[in-house]
């Protein structure tokens, strides 16, 4: 299965946590802390992702976030993570394996943000 879904509760916590481990300053919109852009990434940690099970390393290769609306604090976030494409490639370091992502995450039926990610292993065979 290649595709896997979570519920992510969104707190002021969390958000505080997040910005101050990246050294972003904190924003508010209508009285509510606005997460910084990148925090989905973090969204993975609730995850069991069994295509990534291994015991090969994985290095981030590219990221990229659409936003339809802000991730603010109280939100209830209903997300999706499917694994789009594999590709293989050879390098002079040996295999690698291109694992493209899409994580969208909606609030109420109504579309937040889209993260696309692109993970590399090296060294794996498929």
């Amino acid at each position: 299965m290649n595709i896997i879904q979570h519920q992510i509760h969104i707190t002021a916590e969390w958000i505080t946590d997040y910005a101050q481990s990246i050294d972003a300053p904190l924003q508010v919109l209508q009285g509510k802390l606005v997460a910084p852009s990148t925090m989905p990434i973090i969204f993975w940690q609730a995850f069991d992702i069994p295509w990534l099970k291994g015991d090969h390393p994985l290095i981030h290769g590219k990221q990229h976030f659409s936003y339809e609306a802000p991730i603010t604090a109280r939100m209830i976030l209903d997300c999706e993570l499917s694994l789009t494409q594999i590709e293989n490639k050879t390098s002079r370091h040996g295999n690698l394996i291109l694992y493209t992502h899409s994580l969208v995450c909606f609030n109420e039926g109504d579309l937040i943000v889209t993260a696309e990610t692109v993970l590399i292993s090296v060294g794996e065979n498929i």
